[in-house]
């Protein structure tokens, strides 16, 4: 069992601190949340990859967010490194098998820290929207739209076009971090 209150007063400490949001890495990851968290997200991950859950799931939970960076071509997430925070802490109901608390607790870590942080009036609770990200990420995603458009229409390699969107989101997250 997850210490949420823990969690949620390191998120309320740590999310000011955050300039690149909503694109967040491992590392700020374990900043905002803690350890715990961090380690209960790599058991499902791992779980993930053993069981094969995303892959054969055909991303319905990105087409569901209308994820603008989502192609069916697509290995998976051209984003992974820096996807946001609701990616990381989300698991469908094909989790629950294997990891069922861990997929609750997660959960309520994710929306009591939201609740939190809003009732304290952060602005930043905005950025934990995502996806879909054109409200918190309009320059990424407009850059990145072409590419996107191209795979799925099928006149772009999925490959290429991932490398692109990885490297537009690196960009982004600097130029970001630069301008806080």
């Amino acid at each position: 069992m997850m210490d949420m209150a823990r969690a949620v007063e390191t998120f309320l400490e740590q999310v000011d601190r955050l300039t690149r949001l909503p694109l967040i890495s491992d590392a700020e990851m374990g900043t905002l949340f803690g350890r715990e968290v961090v380690s209960a997200v790599e058991v499902l991950d791992r779980y993930n990859r053993e069981q094969g859950l995303c892959m054969r799931c055909e991303s319905r939970c990105c087409q569901t967010c209308r994820c603008e960076l989502y192609a069916p071509q697509f290995s998976g997430c051209p984003i992974r490194e820096f996807r946001p925070v609701l990616c990381r802490l989300h698991f469908c109901n094909r989790f629950l098998a294997g990891g069922g608390p861990l997929v609750e607790e997660l959960g309520d870590i994710f929306f009591e820290s939201l609740l939190a942080a809003d009732h304290q009036g952060n602005p930043r609770v905005r950025l934990f929207e995502a996806p879909p990200l054109a409200i918190s990420a309009p320059d990424l995603v407009a850059a990145t739209s072409p590419w996107i458009g191209a795979v799925r229409a099928g006149t772009l390699d999925a490959a290429e076009a991932e490398r692109a969107v990885r490297k537009e989101a690196e960009k982004h997250r600097v130029v970001v971090e630069a301008a806080a």
